[in-house]
């Protein structure tokens, strides 16, 4: 690579405690070729482009443009060489760190990225971009794909979901629709159920996280973190990918060897589980009728908040014990909210938890 390589103490931590394994360097296209098919596209092709895109997108951001992350690096390396990289890091927004996260993780999986990417052409650099592209929309297709025809075997639903189109789920579906209601909405209520199906009070906006994501499928707004991001649907939608061994394909976790949960895998899944309870035909990350972009921004505030670290300690240390019970691994790693949406509830709280302790600690 041109320049300095990164040698600082927070990169070699950074490599170090990587929650999954690489996958093989990926060759970097050396003309324009034609636009990539299906078959390119597969994840069983696992030194391509596209595949490297789809680790990114499971593994580090599900949202994120290929031109942006390209175009961060040039600070990013410039910082480098100067020696300013931390205070440049520190200094950026959420959304700039996030970029530098895919940075990193492109020269983690190809350590020359940059520097073969940087004696190319315009052409070949925008067939690059194509192809990290095409992997990008890939992963949310197959992921979403798998669980939306998978998760009507995982219960009997009533009705019964199987072979019925995705149509009649969501507020069309009564379980569906009790599964998308946030824990504020006491289902067995005829009245606040009516009021949350039919005259959309509250909205079904990202503010509101859906039931699904507890325990049991039930949460207690007074104690909105018990239970939060333990549902079994969410589980299953990351580790439980159905007729993934029928057709020769691996789950998401398996197939990245992933040692520990992170945010960022959490957070997918969520995504992921919410669109498939919906009606929604097609997937869409603002254009439709939910925002999922701000849905996954909101979970993954959450999840990385220093306020909310010992809760989500807690939380991370179980998932680990669920999927990974033979490791000994620990893994310790916003948009705006609504009153009542779920951030305002987790923060109450915490609030009242420091009340009842007879004082406030410092957050920073």
């Amino acid at each position: 690579m041109v320049g300095p390589q990164r040698t600082t103490p927070s990169r070699a931590r950074r490599q170090d405690t990587t929650p999954y394994n690489h996958l093989p360097p990926a060759p970097l296209a050396a003309a324009p070729t034609a636009v990539a098919s299906d078959a390119a596209l597969s994840d069983d092709n696992s030194s391509s482009i596209p595949t490297v895109a789809r680790q990114i997108t499971r593994m580090v951001a599900i949202f994120w443009s290929p031109r942006t992350a390209l175009n961060a690096y040039p600070d990013l390396q410039e910082a480098i060489e100067d020696g300013s990289e931390a205070t440049l890091r520190a200094a950026a927004s959420p959304a700039e760190k996030r970029y530098y996260d895919i940075c990193d993780e492109l020269e983690r999986i190809q350590p020359d990225f940059f520097e073969q990417l940087g004696a190319m052409g315009s052409d070949c650099r925008r067939q690059v971009r194509k192809e990290l592209s095409d992997g990008q929309s890939g992963a949310k297709a197959e992921d979403n794909n798998k669980v939306k025809n998978g998760i009507v075997h995982w219960r009997k639903w009533s009705p019964a979901l199987v072979n019925e189109p995705k149509t009649i789920r969501g507020l069309f579906h009564p379980e569906c629709a009790r599964l998308l209601a946030p824990v504020t909405v006491d289902f067995d209520n005829e009245e606040e159920r009516r009021q949350f199906t039919e005259c959309d009070n509250p909205p079904m906006t990202s503010s509101h996280w859906p039931r699904a994501l507890y325990l049991d499928d039930e949460g207690d707004p007074a104690q909105p973190s018990k239970g939060l991001l333990q549902g079994d649907l969410l589980y299953k939608a990351s580790f439980d990918e159905p007729n993934a061994a029928k057709q020769g394909r691996k789950g998401i976790a398996h197939k990245y060897q992933l040692g520990v949960i992170t945010p960022a895998f959490l957070a997918y899944a969520a995504v992921v589980l919410r669109f498939s309870l919906s009606s929604e035909a097609h997937f869409n990350d603002t254009g439709g009728t939910f925002n999922y972009v701000d849905f996954y921004n909101q979970i993954r505030c959450y999840l990385e908040s220093p306020k909310y670290e010992k809760t989500n300690k807690i939380l991370l240390a179980w998932w680990n014990k669920k999927v990974f019970p033979n490791s000994i691994q620990t893994h310790n790693n916003a948009m705006g909210d609504e009153p009542s949406g779920m951030l305002s509830l987790l923060d109450a709280e915490i609030e009242r938890e420091q009340s009842d302790s007879g004082g406030f600690e410092d957050e920073e």
